[in-house]
């Protein structure tokens, strides 16, 4: 089974691995470059960050050598890179951007200190100004950028071309998928979705994928890229039975 990746290069590589031990055929078509801010974070003043997405706990890596400071990580996913790129520190949501103010506020106290917020040019929310009206001091600081791709590259581009397209593409944000239309479009191959199942990361992201059609829409049971391949595990599964 081949399966259309649209996450950023630097991240398609986990993803490719539990793919590979699944049977499948990665195809990558990054739909953005991540582009890191490169300048050092000063964390003397601040009794936390908060991370809300694994890039941003990458640009903090490249940031700083300190890897005691606390690490508030919106979903499991954030929490393990941040603990495989060293961070010993780290506590982390179950869910999303929407009960990030309670989470924290079972671990930390606005007198301890201000927090930073660590984020990229796009903002799920408002997390610093509801985190103030709890009575936290908040810093903000960019730490990556996110360049949207202006095509796809050639050899997923025939395949997708082709009278069978690859059987699966996955989404892990509303932006990828946003920005994988957009390329279809301006590619004249939307048309080709049709024959194609779209394995999304949660229900948010699979409503806006039902703006086209697809064969299929499925949704990860969890918000994690190992869900994600085990709802395409089972595809592979119910396309044997059926055989």
């Amino acid at each position: 089974m081949r399966v259309v990746v649209t996450r950023a290069e630097n991240e398609a590589a986990r993803m490719g691995s539990l793919l590979q031990k699944a049977g499948c055929t990665m195809l990558v078509a990054p739909m953005m470059e991540i582009d890191f801010v490169d300048a050092p974070v000063d964390l003397e003043p601040y009794q936390a960050v908060v991370a809300t997405s694994a890039n941003a706990v990458r640009g903090l890596a490249k940031a700083t050598e300190e890897r005691g400071v606390r690490v508030y990580c919106v979903g499991k996913p954030t929490d393990d890179i941040a603990q495989e790129l060293g961070f010993t520190n780290t506590e982390h949501s179950i869910g999303t951007h929407n009960n990030l103010v309670n989470f924290i506020k079972r671990y930390a106290k606005p007198e301890d200190g201000p927090m930073l917020y660590l984020h990229g040019e796009v903002v799920t929310g408002t997390p610093v100004q509801d985190l103030r009206r709890n009575g936290f001091k908040m810093a903000a600081k960019l730490m990556y950028k996110a360049v949207g791709a202006k095509g796809l590259p050639d050899a997923v581009r025939e395949e997708i071309s082709g009278e069978n397209p690859p059987e699966v593409v996955t989404f892990l944000s509303i932006r990828t998928y946003r920005l994988f239309r957009e390329v279809l479009e301006k590619e004249g191959l939307l048309g080709q979705m049709a024959k194609v199942t779209a394995v999304c990361i949660s229900p948010a992201v699979a409503d806006f994928a039902r703006e086209i059609r697809w064969k299929s829409v499925l949704t990860a049971k969890e918000m994690t890229a190992r869900s994600v391949v085990g709802v395409i595990e089972e595809m592979k599964e119910n396309t044997s039975s059926a055989s």
